[in-house]
Formats: structure tokens, C-alpha cells, sequence
């Protein structure tokens, strides 16, 4: 690279201009602010980071924006297992006086697991995705998509239709793999694990940010005088707000890679993966290994995402309000978490190549 090539970029790259310095934030006097550039031409970097991090973190909040409010949702669509009960209370106690033991629990349940199916399958087809359009394109896709979904939720009516509504809307959480593709693009291996750890994390806090900011919508619905029905259906317009004013700063303020749009060439290949390349992959015992910890350690998160509101609500009689906060600490730990775990790996791939990241990923789990 030559010394025109460099002095191109506002951040420090190597030969293939990757960036080799990951600083997400700069300072603004005294306070940090994130670090985007000035043009999307001179540090498409940072800019691919703040996308997809903001990409998947909004997603989460559409993604669960459901599971906060589920103890109002099971009442409002006559779920409750004394439903004949409720229904003859004020809306303010009916809440409060649903039980959710037997069929109720079984169609809670069911409507968890949905909103996690979907997902698994548009996870393992997104890399050709990817490759064919670039991760541009594909978060963009993926964030308009689910806000229609998010919107339809408002239309629920039943069981049946929440679980069809959260399956449609677990999407939202293969905007994963835009943000950990589009950061291995952009940041030199130096760096790369804690630029995807880091990324990663911030947009799992979403997961922690919807069990507080969903049921605050509510509340604030419910302040200006809408009924409990309407209040938490217009609560799911809330998510889609976000992603129509995301969606543009990503396609006009964003690239897929340093130079522009994204070419298959700089993988090394020549032709999209399809069904043949995603069989081979899979044989490898290792990917196979890979898929088993990784199920196991996020398919727990999202486990908790799902039922940690509606378990502190129902078992220990806290409040909506209070459920949610308590619910936000298990989603609040990736701020930190998921950046620790990046930071040792680079550390241990600086001083023994892959085989200390291998070691830093066992030791972890």
C-alpha cells in the first residue's frame, strides 16, 4: 500500500486496508461519542461497526418485544386459565389476577419456541444471501422485513396467532450474521475478535434493552388513556419506528466493504455457497462441535430473554415494571461480557495464533 493509499483512511489500516485499531468511540471534549467518520468513503470501518451493531441490537428489541409484555398480551387475548374470571374484572386487576398454569403456560410456551424457529433456518441460509447481495443490502432487507412483522403483531387475536407472529418475527435475529460477516471485512485480525465480541454483545444488550423500553412504551400507551388492548398493540409499532429511521442511515451512510460494494473475490472465491458447500461445511466434526456450544450457550440466552419477565412476574409477584429490571440485568452483562471475551482472544491469537483463541473459546465454555 502506498503512502497516498493510506493517508486515504481516517483510521489505521494494513495492506489489504483493514482497519488494525478498533475505537469505537472518540472525544468530544469530554465526552465519548461513537466514531463513525466523516465520509463513509474514508472510514467505512467504523461505520460497518456502528451498522451492524445498531443493526442487531434494534433487532433484538423487535425480536423480544413481545416477551416483556406477555403477562398483558395472555390477558388481553382471553388466555388465562380463569379467563372467564378475569375478563369480568377492571382492566387495572385483571393483570394481576390471571393465572397461567396449564393451557396458558403450554400456548406461552409454544409461542417461546416460535419465536426462536424461524431464526434457525434463516440463520443458515443468509450466508449465500449475504455473499449475493452484500451485508448492505441484507440488514437493510432483514430490518424492513421485520418491521412488517413487528407491525402485524398488533393484529393478533389469538394463541395461534401470537405463536405465528413471534415465528415470523425470530427473523429479525439473523441480522447475527450481517454483523459478524461485515466486521471480519472490515478490522485486521489483530483486532477482529474484539471488534465481532464487541459488536455482538452491544447488539445482544438489545435483548436486555426491550424487557424495559417495551413495557415503558406501554405504560406511556396506557397513560394517555388507551385500554389495555389497544396500549400494548401499539406498543409494536414501536420497534418498527426505530428500524424506518435505521434502514436509510444504513443504505446511504454505510458500504459493504472497503472499497465500495460488496465482490465476492475478497473471500477468495469465485461462486455463491449452495447446498452442496453448506453439506460439506456441516460434515466437518468441527463446524458440527461449533454449532453444539454455541446452541448451548446463546440458545440459553435467548431462553432467558424469552421468560425472565413473565418468570419474576408470575413467581415472586413483582410488579411489570420491576420484572423488566430485573430482566434487563441477565441482557445488560453483554456491555461488558462479550468485549472481554474478544479482547482475551485476540490477545491469545497475538502471542499463539488460532490454537490460543481455541484455548480462550474452551476455557470460556
Amino acid at each position: 500500500m502506498t503512502a497516498a493509499q493510506a493517508d486515504k483512511w481516517e483510521v489505521p489500516v494494513d495492506a489489504d486496508s483493514k482497519c488494525t485499531d478498533f475505537r469505537p468511540f472518540k472525544m468530544l471534549g469530554p465526552v465519548p461519542v461513537p466514531h463513525c467518520g466523516r465520509r463513509r468513503q474514508t472510514n467505512p470501518h467504523m461505520r460497518a461497526f456502528w451498522a451492524a451493531t445498531l443493526a442487531f441490537m434494534l433487532a433484538f428489541i423487535g425480536w423480544f418485544a413481545f416477551a416483556p409484555l406477555l403477562p398483558v398480551v395472555r390477558v388481553d387475548l382471553g388466555l388465562c386459565d380463569n379467563n372467564d374470571v378475569v375478563q369480568l374484572l377492571a382492566e387495572d386487576e385483571r393483570i394481576e389476577a390471571c393465572v397461567c398454569k396449564e393451557g396458558c403456560k403450554q400456548t406461552m410456551g409454544n409461542a417461546n419456541v416460535a419465536a426462536v424457529s424461524f431464526d434457525v433456518l434463516t440463520r443458515f441460509l443468509l450466508g449465500s444471501v449475504i455473499e449475493r447481495f452484500g451485508p448492505v443490502k441484507t440488514d437493510c432487507f432483514l430490518l424492513s422485513f421485520g418491521a412488517l412483522v413487528v407491525s402485524c403483531g398488533a393484529l393478533v387475536q389469538d394463541g395461534t396467532g401470537l405463536i405465528a407472529a413471534r415465528f415470523f418475527v425470530s427473523c429479525l435475529g439473523s441480522t447475527f450474521v450481517v454483523n459478524q460477516f461485515w466486521n471480519s471485512i472490515m478490522f485486521n485480525k489483530s483486532v477482529v475478535g474484539t471488534a465481532n465480541a464487541t459488536a455482538g454483545g452491544w447488539g445482544n444488550l438489545g435483548g436486555g434493552l426491550t424487557q424495559v423500553l417495551m413495557p415503558l412504551v406501554y405504560r406511556l400507551f396506557r397513560s394517555v388513556g388507551l385500554p389495555l388492548g389497544q396500549a400494548w398493540r401499539a406498543s409494536m409499532f414501536f420497534p418498527a419506528a426505530l428500524y424506518i429511521v435505521l434502514v436509510p442511515w444504513i443504505y446511504f451512510c454505510s458500504q459493504d466493504t472497503t472499497k465500495g460494494k460488496f465482490d465476492l473475490t475478497i473471500l477468495g472465491k469465485s461462486k455463491v455457497a449452495g447446498p452442496k458447500t453448506y453439506l460439506k461445511c456441516i460434515m466437518d466434526y468441527r463446524v458440527f462441535l461449533m454449532i453444539f456450544q454455541y446452541s448451548a450457550c446463546f440458545g440459553c440466552e435467548l431462553c432467558m430473554n424469552n421468560i425472565l419477565a413473565s418468570h419474576f412476574y408470575d413467581a415472586f409477584g413483582v410488579g411489570l415494571k420491576e420484572a423488566s429490571a430485573l430482566a434487563l440485568s441477565f441482557g445488560f452483562m453483554n456491555l461488558f461480557a462479550r468485549s472481554l471475551g474478544g479482547i482475551w482472544s485476540d490477545w491469545a491469537n497475538a502471542r499463539w495464533g488460532m490454537q490460543g483463541r481455541l484455548w480462550t473459546h474452551f476455557l470460556s465454555l
